[in-house]
C-alpha cells in the first residue's frame, strides 16, 4: 500500500511540472511582447495588469479554458502564425473587455461560436489562413455586436452562407480570401449593412467561377465602399465584364493590390471604368503583362481625381511608352502618383495634356535631367495647374530652377534624394513656392539659390556644416543628419516656428540661443555630441520646460559626449558635482575649509600644548641617543633647576649649604656652569647627564617658567628611560598637586608617587630639613656620619 501510495506521489509531481506554463517576460508596462520565443504553451506574464499581448510566431497548439484567467484586462491578443488546432469552449471567457482577437494562419479546422460568447467589445477579429471549411454552423459572429473589422478565410475555405454574418450590422471592413471558394449564398454580406472597406482575394475566380464573383461583387459594392481585389488574375476581356457590377454600383475608389493583369485586362478595365463614378484608382505591387496599344480618345473619366501607381511591375518597360493606356486618364485627373514603377521618360507631347493636374509624384523612378527637362517641355509653361510635384529620388544631377519657372501654381516642389552634391549661387523659382525638400541630396553648401518665398524647408541628411542663408517668411526648417555644430543665428528666421537640427555635431545651445529665435516653439535637437556643461545640463532639466520652445523629440536621446565620466548617458541622467559645475567657487570654498581646519589643529594644539608635547618628544629622542654615564663618571652631585625668580633663595641658603658644610657637594647651576654661547637645551641635557641627582626647586615661578619645563621633562624621560631613582623634590611654597598643569603629567605622578621635601615655615625645623636634604642628594658611598 505504501509503495502504491508514493508511485501515486511520484506520477501526480512528474504530471505537474510536466504541465508547467513557461515565462515571459518581455514586458513593458503594460505590454508583453512574446513572440517567436518557441513557446508550446500559452506563457505566464510577471505583470499584474496585461493590456497587449502578443503571442505570435510560436509552437502554440492547444488554448486551454485557464489560459487566459489572470489576463482579464487584454484589450489587444496576438496568436498568429502558431500551430493551434484546438481551442477550449471557454478559452476566452474571461477576456470581457478584450477588442482585437488574431487567431490567423493556424490549423482551425472548426470554428465554435462558445469561443466568442462572453467577447461583448470585440471590435477586430482575425480568423485568416486557417483550415476551416466553412464558418461553423451558424450564429458563430452572433455575440460580438459590436465588430467592426472582420478577416475571415483561406485556401481550404469553400462556402459562405447566409446564416454566417447574423447578428452583425456595423461591419466597416472585411476581407475574404475565397481563392478556392465553391459556392457563395447570395445576401450574406447585404445584410450587414454597407461596408465602407472590402477586399476581395479571389485568385483565378474571374475566370474559373465569374457567377460567383458576379454574386459577391452584388452584395458588398455600394457607393461608399472601398474596393479592394487582391491575389488575383485578370488575364482576358471578359473576365472584366464583371465590372460592370462595380461601376453600376456607384463605387468610387478601387484599389488593385498584388494582382497579375495582362494587357488587354487593363485596356478593358479602362474602357470599363470610363464613364462611371470612380474617383479614386490604386494599382499596388501589380504586374502589368502589356504590349503597345494606341488607347481611344471617346473615353469619359469626368468623376476620376486620382490614379496611384504603386510598385507596378511592367516586364519590358524599355519599350516606351508602356503607360501610354493611362493617357485618357492622365488628361483628366488632378492627382497622379506613379512611385518605383521604373518610370523613365514623359514626353513632352504628353505632358502638354496634362492640364487637370494639381497633384504629381513621380519618385523612386529612373528619370534624368535630360527627362525632367522634356517632360516640363523645357519651362515652356506645361502643367500650369500644378501645386505639388514630388520628383525625389531619381538619377537628377542638377538643380535647374529655370524649368519651373512657368508654373504659376507650384506650392510643394520635392527634388530629394538626388545626387547633386551643389547648387548655383542664384536661382529663380516660381513666387508661389513654399516647401522645398532637398534632403539626402548630397549637398556640403547651400547659396542664396534657395527661393526667399519659402515656408517649409528640408534640408535633411546632407553634408552640411553650415547654414546661414536669410529666409525671413521660414516656419519651419527641417536640417536634421547635417555635420552643424551650432544652431543657425535665429535673426536670420525671425519668422520660424518649427527646428529639426537632429543628428549634427551640436556640442551645446543655451536660454539666450533660443531667445534669438522669436517666434520659435518646438525644437528638435537630439544628438550624441553634446558638452554636458553645468549651464547645458541645468537649462536642458529645468529651465527648458519653462522655456517658450518645447522638446518635441525624446528627451532621452538628448547624449553626452563629454565630460569623459557622462559619455554615452542621456542629459537628464546626468548629475555634475559642485566641483565640476562651480569650480572657482568650489576651490574657494575648499581653501577656506583647509584654513578653519588648520587654524582649528593650531587652537587644538595651543588649548592641549601639543607644540610643548612635540618639542619633549624631540628631546626625549636626543636623550635617548645619548649614552648613560656611568657614576664614576659623573662631574656633579646634583644639577639644580629653579627659576630665576627663586634664585635668591637658592644663593642665600642651598648652595652655602650644601656646597660649604661637610661633606660638600658640588652643585651644578646654570649660572655657572653652563658653557657660554652653547644651546641652552644642550646645555641643560648635558648637565642633568653629568649630575647623580636632579633638584627641582617647586613654586609657581618654576611651574610658569618654559626653561624649567623642559629640565623637568627631560629629567623624567631620563629617569623612566633608566629606571632610576634621580629626582628629588623641593618646595618653597605650598602647590596644590591639582593645580599643576596636566602636560606636567610625570610631575603630578612624581608627586604622588615620592616623598617631597618642604621649605618648613617654623625655623626650628630648617636644620631637619637640611639633613635631610643632603642624605637624599649624597652619591652612596660618601661620609654620611655628619649627615
Amino acid at each position: 500500500m505504501t509503495l502504491h501510495t508514493c508511485l501515486m506521489f511520484f506520477l501526480l509531481i512528474h504530471g505537474s511540472l510536466s504541465l508547467a506554463r513557461p515565462q515571459c517576460y518581455t514586458c513593458d508596462q503594460t505590454t508583453c511582447k512574446c513572440s517567436r520565443q518557441n513557446f508550446e504553451k500559452v506563457p505566464v506574464t510577471p505583470l499584474k495588469l496585461v493590456t497587449e499581448l502578443d503571442l505570435s510566431f510560436n509552437m502554440l497548439t492547444t488554448i486551454e479554458k485557464n489560459n487566459f484567467d489572470a489576463h482579464a484586462s487584454l484589450i489587444s491578443l496576438l496568436m498568429n502564425n502558431n500551430q493551434i488546432n484546438t481551442i477550449e469552449e471557454q478559452a476566452f471567457a474571461e477576456l470581457t473587455i478584450l477588442e482585437k482577437l488574431d487567431l490567423s494562419f493556424n490549423r482551425l479546422e472548426m470554428l465554435s461560436p462558445g469561443w466568442f460568447e462572453k467577447l461583448f467589445s470585440l471590435q477586430h477579429l482575425n480568423l485568416l489562413g486557417n483550415t476551416y471549411k466553412t464558418l461553423g454552423q451558424g450564429g458563430l459572429f452572433q455575440p460580438l455586436k459590436r465588430l467592426r473589422i472582420l478577416y475571415f478565410g483561406g485556401p481550404d475555405f469553400l462556402y459562405v452562407r447566409t446564416v454566417d454574418f447574423s447578428g452583425l450590422s456595423h461591419l466597416e471592413e472585411v476581407i475574404i480570401d475565397g481563392v478556392n471558394l465553391k459556392g457563395y449564398a447570395g445576401g450574406s454580406l447585404s445584410q450587414t449593412g454597407p461596408i465602407e472597406r472590402v477586399t476581395l482575394s479571389l485568385g483565378l475566380q474571374f475566370r474559373k467561377n465569374p457567377v460567383l464573383v458576379r454574386t459577391i461583387l452584388t452584395d458588398v459594392v455600394h457607393a461608399n465602399t472601398t474596393l479592394t481585389f487582391s491575389n488575383t488574375r485578370f488575364s482576358t476581356v471578359p473576365e472584366m465584364v464583371l465590372f460592370n457590377v462595380v461601376t453600376d454600383g456607384g463605387t468610387r475608389n478601387l484599389h488593385f493590390k498584388n494582382v497579375n493583369m495582362s494587357g488587354a485586362a487593363c485596356y478593358a478595365l479602362v474602357y470599363r471604368l470610363s464613364g462611371s463614378n470612380i474617383i479614386k484608382l490604386t494599382l499596388e505591387d501589380v504586374r502589368l503583362s502589356m504590349y503597345f496599344m494606341i488607347p481611344s480618345l471617346d473615353l469619359d473619366f469626368l468623376y476620376l481625381e486620382e490614379v496611384v501607381l504603386k510598385n507596378v511591375i511592367i516586364p519590358q518597360f524599355y519599350r516606351f511608352p508602356a503607360l501610354i493606356f493611362l493617357a485618357p486618364i492622365l488628361m483628366v485627373v488632378q492627382r497622379v502618383t506613379v512611385v518605383n514603377s521604373k518610370l523613365y521618360a514623359i514626353p513632352c507631347q504628353s505632358s502638354v495634356s496634362f492640364s487637370h493636374l494639381e497633384y504629381l509624384d513621380i519618385s523612386e523612378n529612373y528619370l534624368t535631367d535630360m527627362a525632367l527637362s522634356n517632360l516640363m517641355c523645357d519651362g515652356k509653361g506645361v502643367l500650369g495647374s500644378l501645386q505639388t510635384f514630388k520628383i525625389g529620388w531619381n538619377s537628377l544631377r542638377v538643380i535647374n530652377s529655370r524649368i519651373f519657372m512657368g508654373l504659376e501654381k507650384l506650392e510643394h516642389l520635392d527634388i530629394s534624394g538626388n545626387a547633386f552634391h551643389s547648387m548655383p549661387e542664384t536661382c529663380y523659382w516660381p513666387p508661389s513656392l513654399q516647401v522645398l525638400n532637398l534632403s539626402s541630396s548630397h549637398l556640403t553648401k547651400v547659396t542664396a539659390c534657395l527661393p526667399q518665398s519659402l515656408r517649409i524647408l528640408d534640408l535633411s541628411d546632407n553634408a552640411l556644416t553650415v547654414f546661414s542663408v536669410k529666409l525671413q517668411f521660414l516656419k519651419e526648417l527641417y536640417i536634421s543628419g547635417n555635420k552643424l555644430r551650432s544652431l543657425p543665428d535665429g535673426g536670420f528666421y525671425p519668422g520660424l516656428v518649427m527646428l529639426s537640427i537632429q543628428n549634427n555635431d551640436l556640442q551645446t545651445f543655451s536660454r539666450n540661443i533660443l531667445n534669438a529665435y522669436s517666434n520659435l516653439t518646438s525644437l528638435e535637437a537630439s544628438t550624441s555630441t553634446y558638452v554636458c556643461s553645468c549651464d547645458f545640463v541645468v537649462f536642458m532639466k529645468s529651465e527648458v520646460v519653462h522655456h517658450q520652445v518645447s522638446i518635441k523629440d525624446e528627451f532621452k536621446s538628448y547624449i553626452c559626449d563629454s565630460p569623459d565620466g557622462e559619455r554615452g548617458r542621456s542629459v537628464g541622467d546626468v548629475s555634475l558635482s559642485v566641483f565640476e559645475c562651480h569650480t572657482a567657487l568650489a576651490f574657494s570654498l575648499l581653501c577656506l575649509f583647509i584654513l578653519g581646519v588648520i587654524l582649528l589643529i593650531v587652537g587644538f594644539c595651543n588649548k592641549f600644548n601639543v607644540l610643548w608635547y612635540l618639542k619633549m618628544t624631540w628631546n626625549w629622542l636626543r636623550a635617548k641617543r645619548k649614552p648613560k654615564l656611568k657614576k664614576g663618571e659623573l662631574e656633579f652631585d646634583a644639577f639644580v633647576s629653579y627659576s630665576e625668580m627663586d634664585s635668591g633663595w637658592v644663593e642665600a641658603h642651598l648652595v652655602p649649604e650644601l656646597e660649604q658644610v661637610e661633606p660638600r657637594l658640588r652643585l651644578c647651576l646654570h649660572k655657572r656652569d653652563f658653557l657660554p654661547g652653547g644651546w641652552i637645551l644642550d646645555n641643560i641635557m648635558d648637565a642633568i647627564e653629568r649630575s647623580h641627582r636632579t633638584l627641582f626647586v617647586l613654586s609657581q615661578h618654576f611651574v610658569r617658567s618654559e626653561w624649567c619645563k623642559y629640565e623637568l621633562d627631560y629629567t623624567h624621560f631620563r629617569m623612566f628611560n633608566h629606571n632610576d631613582d634621580s629626582v628629588v623634590l623641593i618646595l618653597l611654597e605650598p602647590i596644590d598637586k591639582d593645580s599643576i598643569p596636566k602636560k606636567f603629567c610625570k610631575l603630578r605622578k612624581v608627586m604622588h608617587s615620592k616623598t617631597y621635601l618642604e621649605w618648613p615655615d617654623d625655623d626650628t625645623q630648617i636644620p631637619r630639613f637640611w639633613q635631610s636634604l643632603r642624605k637624599a642628594t649624597l652619591r652612596p658611598g660618601m661620609d654620611n656620619s655628619n649627615v
